[in-house]
């Protein structure tokens, strides 16, 4: 969320803005409750019971197009990941009124997981920066499903909001005219260089899919980012790490950034995740998705492998 705020400050189909592409074909929406529906892609067409799956959840920058390298990786290693859009983000729908916090996205994903895996199959989930928590959530409440977590420089929080989103919100109604979303983009682009050690994958395609949410709906976008901050998680994540059994692995960039995970959040999982591991990918940032696809995948590969022994 710490790029946003920077940018700001700087089945059943239910309306929806298209934000991004689809980062595979055979997207689809799960509807989880009335008005809240969640955009899927891929995933694997042939599991049976005690098959183990790979549930990507995209951070809220980018959404589900960011997640694209990490895709192409597993694929070439014969894994077909579900990548969800959480209720908000991406393709999903954004509606008025809904529990944004983090212990309320995990219920939806389990919904999707619900309709999109066989009865008897495991999950490894990777999650991006502030989706972490919503993996996090979902392996201790579902300690029987989730056979493992790798958190791309996502530490554990409760609350999504930034000093940066505040500003935003209190001036949205500057940002929401064509010389705003101009300032917004170019903020949004300075953001994801300070946040990347390789600044490469920002090519002016990529650029256009990861700000097509501030040019085709800033308003609602701004709407759902005070919603989620707004939200008051009555499940502080804190309180549940240690129900969490399977392993988690936190990945990390060498960079120093605002938005990566801090020495207490670290420190958090160390203390109360009974199966914990942290590996720094040098060089990196926290966009490692985009980065170090490649490393990404090959952690998420070594926990598939595990699972299914």
């Amino acid at each position: 969320m710490i790029a946003l705020g920077l940018v700001l400050s700087g089945r059943e189909s239910a309306p929806v803005t298209r934000a991004v592409p689809m980062v595979a074909p055979g997207e689809r929406r799960v509807v989880v409750a009335p008005a809240e529906t969640l955009s899927v892609n891929g995933g694997a067409t042939n599991m049976t019971r005690g098959d183990v799956a790979v549930l990507l959840l995209p951070g809220p920058v980018g959404s589900a197009f960011s997640m694209r390298k990490v895709v192409r990786e597993l694929q070439a290693l014969s894994i077909e990941p579900l990548v969800v859009d959480p209720l908000g983000m991406g393709a999903s729908t954004r509606p008025k009124g809904a529990d944004y916090t983090l212990s309320a996205q995990a219920a939806r994903i389990a919904k999707v997981l619900d309709a999109e895996l066989p009865v008897g199959a495991t999950v490894i989930v990777a999650a991006q920066g502030t989706s972490a928590t919503i993996a996090f959530h979902l392996a201790a409440t579902d300690t029987a499903r989730v056979r493992g977590v790798v958190s791309l420089a996502g530490g554990p929080i409760d609350k999504q909001g930034t000093p940066g989103v505040r500003t935003a919100l209190t001036f949205a109604s500057l940002l929401d005219n064509p010389i705003g979303r101009s300032f917004a983009k170019r903020r949004f682009v300075s953001a994801l260089r300070d946040q990347s050690a390789d600044e490469r994958w920002l090519t002016n395609d990529v650029v256009k899919q990861y700000v097509a949410p501030i040019e085709n709906d800033l308003r609602g976008l701004l709407r759902t980012l005070g919603a989620m901050q707004a939200a008051i998680e009555r499940f502080p994540i804190e309180t549940r790490l240690a129900r969490i059994t399977a392993p988690v692995h936190l990945l990390v960039g060498d960079k120093a950034s605002s938005s990566a995970p801090t020495v207490a959040q670290v420190a958090l999982l160390q203390t109360h995740v009974r199966r914990f591991t942290v590996d720094t990918l040098r060089p990196g940032g926290t966009m490692l998705h985009e980065e170090r696809a490649a490393d990404v995948a090959r952690v998420i590969g070594n926990l598939v492998r595990s699972a299914r022994r």
